[in-house]
């Protein structure tokens, strides 16, 4: 008897492994229609990757094994997905190393424990704070007087987290900088969405509106300068 239940729990953990084991995910492909070339954008996803792992315990993995509802495993499923929106997002934005622009992920902020997921700074000396979101497809986004709404759903204050973070950069900085919100889901390619002076945009319009940007952007700061102090003061998150 002992000896099949040590059985059962061994399968377990073998599933739970081979189920949850870092780095098993779908968003690893490359996104469809994205151009190839380019460099990776390393770190991307990678806060959030480390809050599900740290949220699924072994006896958090064992329960959902066995089909109990946990809000731990749930939350590490709305980390995992937002990793993955950051990978998928950043894969789009590849090309654009090719073009001279640098990209960096997961930026710690001095205080607090915000992050800033992708940092683009262009050959220009444009700097962009782009934030993946990745919402459900079901419900399209609008913009009704001072509110965002997914659906009928109020979600104006999930942009506050994106205002503060560009705020805070250009205060680093020295620098104006552009907020992009790169939705993966539920908005249709080729519309834009401007609130409280975020940008929303489908993720896979993002390169091309960076470019545009790029191109009536004037220059004050060498690129180059721009990414070394970036670096300095806003170092990868999971390295702190």
């Amino acid at each position: 008897m002992r000896g099949a239940v040590l059985l059962a729990v061994v399968a377990v953990a073998a599933y739970c492994w081979l189920r949850y084991r870092p780095g098993a995910t779908s968003s690893d492909r490359r996104p469809a229609g994205s151009r190839p070339g380019g460099r990776p954008i390393q770190g991307a996803g990678a806060s959030a990757d480390t809050h599900a792992r740290e949220l699924r315990t072994p006896l958090v993995r064992l329960a959902t094994a066995a089909g109990i509802h946990t809000r731990a495993e749930a939350r590490a499923r709305n980390f995992a997905i937002g990793a993955e929106g950051e990978r998928y997002v950043a894969e789009l934005l590849k090309p654009l190393t090719g073009e001279g622009w640098v990209f960096l992920a997961d930026c710690a902020l001095p205080r607090g424990e915000a992050q800033v997921d992708l940092l683009g700074i262009s050959p220009r000396g444009l700097v962009v704070n782009v934030d993946p979101k990745r919402w459900d497809r079901r419900f399209r986004l609008t913009v009704r007087g001072n509110r965002l709404l997914h659906g009928t759903k109020d979600v104006s204050e999930r942009m506050r987290g994106l205002a503060y973070e560009t705020r805070t950069v250009a205060a680093l900085l020295s620098v104006p900088v552009v907020s992009v919100a790169a939705m993966v889901g539920p908005m249709l390619r080729g519309t834009i969405l401007r609130f409280r002076g975020i940008r929303l945009v489908p993720a896979e319009d993002v390169p091309e509106l960076l470019r545009a940007l790029d191109r009536k952007h004037l220059t004050t700061i060498p690129a180059g300068r721009l990414a070394d102090t970036a670096r300095r003061l806003l170092p990868p998150k999971t390295g702190k």
